[in-house]
This record gives C-alpha cells, structure tokens and sequence, in this order.
C-alpha cells in the first residue's frame, strides 16, 4: 500500500510539472515565473481533488467524470485564451484578448488592474470596480494575481482554480445522490455535471458561476452526510456558504432556499411534523428565509438603479429593470422575436419572453445561423444541445410526479421540480429571453437540476415509462420544424412558413404526441382490466 501511494504520488507531482510548463509556454511572459505559479495552483487544485476523493471513496463511473471534468475544463479553457484571438471575431475586444464573456473580460483585467497597484484587496468590496457589484471573485482573481503572478497578467491561473473546483464537485455530488437516491441517479448525475456544455463554457471562462456551480454541489453533499448522521456534516454548507456569499449573494440565498425547501419535505421531516419540536424548527426556517430576502433586497437596494427602492421594493425594481432592459436586448436581436411581439398584444409580452427565454439558446437558430464565426456556431450548438438534452428530463419529472403516488420522496421531488422550473422561468423574464444571461443563470442551480434528471431517467428505466420517449418526440418535432423555419430565412428554395403557421403546426403535433399516447394508456389499461 505505502508503495502503491508513493507511486500515485510521483505521477501527480510529475502531472503538475508538465501541466504547468505547458500552460506557461502558451501564455508567454516569464517563463520560468509562469511555470511555479501554475504548478503552485495546480497542486493545491489536484490536492483538493485528493481531499475529496478520499473523502468521497467514488466508484469508477464517478471517478471517470470527475477527472473528464478536470481536463474538458482546463483543456477548453487554454485553448479558447490562445486561439479566440485568431478565430474569433477581429472587431471584438474579449475575442482578441482570449475571452468568451464580456464580464469575464472586464472583471479579469480590472482584477488584474487591483493586483497591480498599492491598494489593498479589500477595495474589491468597496464599489470602485464596476465589472463586479459584489466584489467576491474580482478580490480572489486580484489574490492570486498578487501573490503568484505579480509580474504578468496571466489570465489561465482562474481556469485551473475552476477545473478543480468543477473535479470536486462532481465526486461531492455523486456522493451525496448516491446517498440519497441510489447508484444509478448519482452516475446520472455525475456525468452530466461534468459534460454539461454551459457549466463548461462558463468554467472555461473567468466567470463567477464556476464556483458558484459546484458551491451548490457541495450544499447537497452536506445534506446527504447530515442524512447519514455524519460526524462533521455542517462543514460542507459552511464552505459553500463561505464560496457563494461573497461571490453572489442572491445565489447563495437561492441555494440554501432550495436546500431548506428539500429539507422540509423530506419523508424523514414530514413524518416529525407532528410534533412541536419540527414546526418550531420549520418555523425557524421560514423566519430565516423571510430575513434572507431581506438582507438581499437590502444587497439590491444599493445599486444606483434600485436606490431607495426598500428591500422587497429593491428585489421587484430589480427584476422589472432587467426583464426591461434585457428583452429590449433580445427583440433587437431577433427578428423572429420582434415579428412574434409585433402579433402579441402588449400584456402578454411577457409570456412571449418567458417561452423563448426558456428555449435559449434556441439550437433551431443555430444550426439556421451561418453567418457567425465557425467557433461561435460550435460554441452555441454545444450550449443548445447541452439544455435541449436536459429539459425534456425536467418536464417529465415535474408531470410525472404530478400522477406518481408510488415514489416515497414524491413530495420532495415535487418541491425540487416546481422550485427548479420557477428559478429556470425568473432566469428567462430578468435575463428579458438574452441567450447568453439566461442559460448561465439557470445553470446556478445545475446541481440540484441533473440529480432530479437523474432520477427521473432512473424512474423512466425502472418501469418503461412511455412518457420520457414522448417528450422527448416533442422536442424533436420542435427542433425539425423551427430548423427547417429557420434555413428557409436563410436559404432560397427552402420553404418558409410564416411564424403564427409554424407554431400552430408545433402545438398540433404535440397534442397529437401527447393525446395519442394518453390514449393509448387507456385503451392497454381497458384491456388489461378486462383480461
């Protein structure tokens, strides 16, 4: 065993080395500089990814994921700094300096700007420094600027942290489903949080969501130990507490809603409802979620847009001047959303916004889009692919939770279903349906979203529930018709159907898709009942 570790332990150390020399040689600069630095953070990443390992003691399925989610990450991330500035847009600022996000880009060089200077690090929470309002990842990215990279400007240092943190995540989470759930709906689980496109762009990216993804994994981690009756259970929501909180705020007060919620209706709890000591604790729960909102429309409040607004005023504001702002955004964007708002009546814009917000991005428009650059048009095809393979997993949970009575934690899956498609609806109405805010907000809640996907496609397996497959027709029947509306805008002599035709066309074969199979069920029920 000694020489088994003793050998684990070489190959890592050499890893690093090699890892770190690469990273450094395509980054320029120093650098020998260049290489201590990133071998510095790489070991304290792959150290934490040790940590969790053991901690974890992971299958193989979980293992694979974690490591793919490592590299995927890491690998995306280096190449994207290196090659944006040839194959990206020329007239493009992020582009020509290897970003994706225009945040990221304003962030990492104000980052960069602080670590640079004589003032200290705190004055990233003093307001100064616009790129980030609550000053969590600008004062982390400065930090490991001044301390390993005083230098130069070595803007990869962030993407190691992320792919380590991402690596943890995974084996946090699988652990944590595998608890609860089972074996399969935590391999489920696991690997669709490594692979899922948008956690990897964003990870691949300077982007605060990064950490925040696995932070959220982490809560359901501790959950699962406090469940077990682990010693030490409190230490994971403690430290994703400690990463969301200073990073975003209002993320973290959504993770630990949707935790308490799980909490509450967990068979476990419902059954001590009975007794005094369970409603004084629910009704301790309630008060801090009421103080939450508070503290967060107290957060808002001091935005220059929503200034005196009061607490639950701010949050409103707040939401109404995104949603305005953003669909204002995305209408001059689309011309099938101006046409679609031209033929709705104005109260009901707002539904329009929803629907196609929560389509974003919308792989019809992809694939029907061939004037971006090669790497954008791979770039969203992999975003889309990545939702439109996600959410028919969510539909069916919340619809077949709603007719289950056999599944014990119904109510608790209820509660994460419903909670997860009002959080993917507020994401699409404040981001106004933008194809780049509203994913990356849905995806805060990633963890929670692939463990109730997971288990509904466990569900599905278990008993050869139809339903998956039909919702899943519906989807494809979507994406056909609108890719086939959209090459027809693009290409002569592919029919164009006008947009009202389209959709009435989508809602038929729909009704037709899930009618015909309800009836279906009927009719085998009928026979079964008779025989």
């Amino acid at each position: 065993k000694h020489i088994h570790v003793t050998h684990n332990f070489w190959i890592i150390t050499i890893a690093v080395l090699i890892i770190g020399a690469l990273l450094s040689a395509l980054e320029g600069g120093n650098w020998l500089r260049g290489w201590l630095a990133y071998s510095l953070l790489l070991a304290i990443g792959i150290g934490s990814l040790v940590f969790a390992w053991r901690l974890t003691s992971p299958g193989r399925p979980a293992a694979a994921a974690a490591i793919t989610a490592f590299i995927v990450r890491l690998v995306i991330g280096a190449a994207l700094t290196v090659l944006l500035p040839v194959i990206g847009y020329a007239n493009n600022a992020e582009h020509q300096a290897g970003y994706v996000f225009t945040d990221a880009f304003n962030r990492d060089n104000q980052a960069w700007e602080l670590a640079s200077s004589d003032q200290p690090l705190s004055a990233a929470f003093s307001g100064e420094y616009e790129s980030d309002q609550y000053g969590g990842l600008l004062g982390l990215s400065a930090l490991l600027y001044r301390i390993l990279s005083p230098d130069a400007h070595r803007q990869m240092l962030l993407l190691v942290l992320n792919a380590s943190a991402a690596a943890w995540g995974v084996l946090l989470l699988w652990h944590g489903i595998r608890g609860l759930f089972g074996e399969r709906p935590a391999a489920f689980a696991a690997w669709a949080f490594a692979l899922y496109p948008e956690s990897v762009l964003l990870a691949s990216s300077q982007m605060r969501e990064a950490l925040i993804i696995p932070a959220v994994a982490l809560t359901i981690f501790g959950y699962a130990r406090f469940r077990e009756k682990q010693r030490g259970w409190w230490v994971g929501p403690v430290v994703a507490a400690l990463m969301l909180f200073p990073i975003q705020p209002l993320a973290g007060f959504a993770a630990f809603g949707v935790l308490a919620g799980f909490w509450l209706f967990d068979p476990i709890s419902l059954q001590g409802w009975s007794h005094r000591r369970g409603l004084l604790v629910g009704g301790i729960i309630l008060a801090v979620g009421a103080v939450g909102l508070l503290v967060a429309g107290a957060i808002l409040a001091n935005l220059p847009s929503v200034q005196g607004a009061g607490p639950f005023g701010a949050l409103l504001t707040w939401l109404r001047n995104n949603f305005t702002f953003q669909s204002y955004l995305a209408e001059r964007a689309s011309g099938m959303l101006q046409k679609l708002l031209d033929g709705t009546p104005e109260p009901l814009h707002w539904l329009v916004i929803l629907v196609y917000g929560i389509a974003q991005p919308v792989l019809p428009a992809v694939v029907g889009d061939p004037g971006a650059a090669w790497v954008m048009r791979l770039i969203g095809l992999l975003r889309a692919a990545g939702w439109y393979t996600l959410a028919p997993f969510l539909v069916y949970a919340l619809m077949g939770l709603l007719r289950m009575r056999a599944e014990p934690r119904r109510w608790q899956l209820l509660w994460l279903s419903l909670v997860g498609w009002v959080w993917i609806a507020i994401s699409a109405l404040n981001a106004g349906g933008d194809q780049w805010d509203n994913p990356r907000y849905r995806t805060i809640l990633l963890a929670w979203l692939v463990l109730l996907a997971g288990w509904a496609w466990d569900w599905a397996r278990q008993r050869k529930d139809a339903w998956l497959g039909r919702w899943l027709a519906v989807e494809t029947t979507f994406v056909l018709l609108f890719t086939e509306w959209y090459l027809g805008r693009v290409y002569p002599g592919v029919p164009h159907l006008d947009i009202q035709v389209m959709i009435l066309l989508t809602l038929a074969l729909t009704i037709l898709i899930l009618g015909g199979g309800w009836l279906w069920d009927r009719y085998k029920q009928r026979k079964l009942q008779r025989t």
